[in-house]
């Protein structure tokens, strides 16, 4: 009993500056006394691995570090190296790496697990999922999105794979991948899953299920994104296509504003047949709408929205959350000032205010500066982007007015002596 017992005599020692170590140990070398070791060991790392979990949960991400470790250590010392049950430690070791802004040791982690499921899982198996997402999001933030962007398509591809093409159970990993290409701006690459997750839903929910409904108004999204959208600096930069699926030929039309509007459309009329709310159908109808004036279609977009005001006049606090003022629909503002390698001093605080008047169209035909602090620094740029903005307009007994001394308000720091872009 006592040669049987030394591994986890060692492990005790390795794990002494934690009692919660102590305890999973002592559970151990007890295990081992009575001669039950499978259930009762697994038992006790199940426990620390509970332990370490409840620190990350609370952000104490260095006494997380420290607990994995030990579990680590002590996993390693009794079972060797490349047994499974250290995937999870290693796991969570990873996760308190990335907590203490160290992605580079949380990767290490990550990778190690990732490698010790596929000895039992295979190359192939769906099992190391949850680490290839891990490793994905250290890798961006190693500034390495390329690399990011093969762990998300290699594990798409995984379950692509394993399930036939109208399989619901290939949605979680559109969705996913979905959510990563929206995120860069690999608008056509999402446009193209997102035709996958419309397919299967109309295959294999009710036409009035809310998850069809939803897929649809993502789809006319990416569509709208890609024309209206907002970019920041250091997102995509990459080139992305689902794995699997073939280029679009170089005939291809985008025809960015028929397929929004067809998706849309088809999402109110599913939210029409479901039996919703009248605000729940005019909110489908207002985004139609906000669709079609966009691209300039103004006598469609009024007609939608009349109806919209019409279903909220027994909602007034809808009514006037959506009508009440103008809402901007695309107004792109210029990025904020990067810092400068030659700035001087701490970052100072800038704004620019502006009063603009906005026609019963939603365009913007006047624009006067309340503030500028500094003069003539970002001013001109912000009174470039509110002329190219567009509007929904506000409403009065259900019909368009024009408003004047609508408030647009920019903020951002600069660097005294800076150059700006």
């Amino acid at each position: 009993l006592l040669s049987f017992a030394q591994p986890f005599t060692t492990m005790r020692r390795m794990a002494a500056p934690r009692q919660g170590m102590v305890r999973v140990c002592a559970g151990l070398a007890l295990a081992a006394s009575c001669g039950a070791w499978a259930q009762p060991a697994a038992s006790a790392v199940a426990d620390a691995v509970e332990a370490i979990r409840v620190r990350l949960d609370v952000r104490e991400y260095t006494a997380a570090a420290t607990g994995a470790e030990g579990l680590v250590a002590a996993v390693e010392a009794d079972l060797g190296r490349y047994h499974r049950s250290l995937a999870e430690p290693l796991a969570l070791l990873g996760d308190a790496r990335m907590g203490l802004d160290d992605p580079d040791a949380a990767l290490q982690a990550y990778d190690r697990a990732k490698h010790i499921v596929r000895i039992d899982d295979g190359v192939q198996g769906l099992e190391q999922l949850p680490f290839l997402y891990r490793e994905a999001s250290a890798l961006v933030a190693l500034h390495d999105r390329s690399a990011a962007n093969d762990r998300h398509e290699f594990a798409y591809s995984l379950q692509s794979r394993l399930y036939a093409e109208n399989d619901p159970r290939r949605l979680p990993s559109l969705h996913r991948l979905v959510d990563w290409y929206q995120h860069n701006y690999k608008y056509r690459a999402a446009q193209v899953l997102y035709e996958q997750i419309i397919a299967i839903a109309r295959e294999h929910y009710a036409p009035t299920d809310p998850r069809l409904v939803e897929a649809l108004r993502g789809y006319a999204a990416t569509y709208r994104e890609r024309r209206f959208g907002t970019r920041e600096l250091g997102r995509g930069g990459f080139r992305a296509w689902p794995p699997g699926v073939p280029p679009d030929p170089p005939w291809y039309q985008k025809s960015t504003f028929r397929r929004g509007r067809a998706a849309l459309r088809e999402a109110l009329e599913l939210v029409e047949a479901s039996g919703a709310t009248d605000v729940d159908i005019a909110a489908a109808v207002v985004e139609l709408a906000d669709w079609n004036i966009l691209h300039h279609e103004y006598g469609i977009a009024m007609r939608h929205y009349r109806r919209a005001w019409h279903l909220l006049e027994a909602h007034p606090s809808e009514q006037e959350a959506t009508f009440g003022v103008p809402t901007a629909l695309f107004l792109r503002l210029p990025s904020r000032p990067p810092p400068s390698p030659r700035r001087r001093g701490t970052a100072l605080d800038g704004v620019v205010q502006l009063a603009l008047t906005i026609t019963h169209r939603g365009d913007v035909v006047g624009r006067r500066t309340l503030r500028a602090e500094p003069r003539n620094l970002m001013e001109f740029k912000v009174r470039r982007a509110a002329k190219l903005a567009r509007y929904r307009p506000a409403f009065r007994d259900g019909d368009p007015v024009p408003r004047r001394r609508v408030n647009l308000e920019f903020n951002y720091s600069y660097y005294p002596g800076a150059d700006l872009p």
